[in-house]
């Protein structure tokens, strides 16, 4: 009963929005609508009708790094859909939402980020203290212009990660070598940076590829490959550092591995 109660609630939302949604530009263009101090919608128009395999919605808390998947719509197809974010953010902090789509083919986009606000925001600025934590403890409190300068000489100099978890909130993720890792036939990057993926037979085969973050979390996936060779911007990742993926072959798990993206930037 209560698997029947959520799935009642999901359509009806998507009902809500398919009746509520505005005249709008359609993808990549996208609304985003504070509706209270704890709620954001978030609406589209889709052009691409069944052409579209893959909506999903990212939101991040700096606009350019961190992206996190907190939405896929089942119906990617639908010509208007949205979600509600019913947790965007904590205390005056704003949020960044964008969408990431797939067409059939194996294309995708990222719009560009949109800001929400919750309550009354505030610019980071040199009064403000940014929260640094390893491991669960924090080991600094910095000034926006001190953590600039830490942040770059941390991209600069080591392998280890900043996670952002709000305006005010960084967790250093230190870097983990590995000695046994070999990297993937299928998928890994190029001395230019870029993820190359090859793969043989595409015509014939049906190949999936679902991307995640050193974290587990999942960043995208790319439903249908149909490309042999196919190259992923760099900028698309948002952060340097260790991702994790599989590789699937007619539904199959055919690889699980890993690739390094080096920060140039």
């Amino acid at each position: 009963m209560s698997k029947m109660i959520k799935l009642f609630s999901v359509s009806f939302t998507i009902f809500l929005f398919a009746v509520a949604v505005k005249a709008q530009n359609p993808l990549p263009d996208f609304v985003v609508e504070t509706l209270g101090m704890e709620h954001i919608r978030i609406a589209w128009a889709n052009p691409f009708a069944e052409g579209c395999v893959q909506v999903s919605v990212q939101k991040s808390y700096d606009s350019l790094r961190n992206f996190r998947t907190f939405f896929s719509t089942p119906s990617p197809e639908l010509p208007q859909n949205g979600i509600v974010d019913n947790s965007p953010a904590y205390g005056n902090t704003r949020v960044f939402y964008r969408i990431f789509y797939v067409l059939e083919g194996g294309a995708y986009y990222f719009t560009k980020s949109k800001i929400a606000t919750t309550g009354a925001t505030t610019e980071l600025s040199q009064q403000q203290l940014i929260t640094i934590q390893l491991n669960g403890e924090v080991i600094a409190q910095l000034d926006y212009d001190n953590y600039k300068k830490f942040r770059d000489s941390v991209f600069a100099k080591t392998r280890d990660n900043l996670i952002t978890i709000n305006q005010s909130e960084v967790i250093l993720k230190r870097y983990i070598g590995e000695t046994a890792w070999a990297p993937s036939p299928y998928v890994f990057t190029s001395r230019e940076g870029y993820v190359n993926v090859k793969l043989p037979d595409t015509k014939n085969k049906k190949y999936k590829l679902v991307i995640f973050d050193s974290d587990g979390k999942k960043i995208f996936n790319i439903s249908k490959i149909n490309e042999p060779d196919l190259i992923l911007d760099k900028a698309s990742f948002m952060h340097a550092g260790w991702f994790n993926f599989e590789l699937y072959e007619n539904e199959i798990l055919k690889e699980k591995n890993k690739f390094y993206l080096q920060r140039e930037f």
